[in-house]
């Protein structure tokens, strides 16, 4: 079925209609990356749905540099009034939403913009230029140093006793500190998912990573997160840990042991080693 009619056949909000633009948006841009076919069916679009959230207005911000950035430094000239796509793009809800922050930037001196009586709202910028600060934060983020609202865990699916523990347990303890967890079943679910999910580590303001499988894509999924010089906690459970340990490049790394049987143990010890590595006190 054509992805719009399928969109379309949905008693969809604007939230979840702008959200899922903006997923589908990030997988097809993925996609383009890559040389698998992309194939968006209902049936895919039925599994989105129900973890579809619009990134955080932070995010909108920085997504909106980048696309400035990115399409400046291709074309080596200012950039011209974004298209329609722009507001999928960046994830916002409309395109009035979007050029509130595309203001805001330039308010706070990231932005340059031509038309001096662009104000946001329903008139439309023109000659978009990054500030010599706007671009060396455009260099930062591209260097995964800007932290998202987000965290991101990698680990092995299909466990029948991980994954209810993930979704029960572990994304609710980092829930109640304010941040959602997502993994790649969250992220994408269709095609090519390689760099959707280096944005989403670029992007996150921590990693966790389960160890129990001794998983080779979690392995290398903790490898560039510590490469961005992101937080990474580490998570195994506690009898495979005793039993074997991790790899010895993680196995003097901060580790949080957990076992299906004691939860609310291993919710507390993920709570206050997750606030220790970012700074959050209560």
């Amino acid at each position: 079925m054509n992805t719009t009619l399928a969109i379309e056949k949905r008693n969809l909000s604007a939230m979840q209609y702008a959200a899922l633009s903006y997923r589908i948006r990030q997988i097809t841009d993925a996609a383009k990356s890559g040389e698998d076919v992309i194939t968006l069916t209902t049936y895919s679009i039925d599994e989105m749905l129900p973890n579809l959230q619009l990134p955080s207005p932070a995010e909108q911000a920085s997504h909106i540099l980048k696309y400035f950035g990115d399409s400046i430094q291709n074309s080596g000239e200012p950039a011209r009034n974004p298209p329609k796509s722009f507001v999928a793009q960046i994830g916002a809800i409309n395109r009035p939403a979007a050029l509130r922050i595309v203001r805001q930037l330039a308010d706070g001196g990231l932005l340059l913009i031509a038309n001096r009586s662009f104000q946001g709202t329903a008139d439309e910028p023109d000659g978009i230029d990054l500030s010599l600060k706007g671009w060396a934060q455009w260099e930062e983020e591209r260097r995964g140093q800007f932290a998202g609202s987000h965290g991101f865990i990698a680990l092995q699916f299909g466990d029948p006793e991980l994954d209810p523990f993930l979704k029960d347990v572990v994304k609710p303890a980092v829930s109640e500190l304010g941040y959602r967890l997502e993994d790649m079943r969250d992220a994408a679910r269709a095609g090519v998912i390689d760099n959707v999910m280096r944005a989403r580590i670029r992007d996150a303001a921590f990693v966790l990573v389960d160890l129990t499988h001794a998983n080779a894509g979690a392995y290398w999924e903790a490898g560039y997160a510590e490469g961005l010089g992101k937080p990474v906690l580490y998570l195994c459970k506690d009898s495979v840990f005793a039993e074997r340990g991790t790899h010895f490049d993680t196995n003097h790394c901060t580790t949080v042991m957990w076992n299906a049987k004691t939860p609310a143990e291993f919710s507390a010890e993920l709570q206050a080693t997750l606030r220790r590595s970012l700074g959050l006190f209560a």
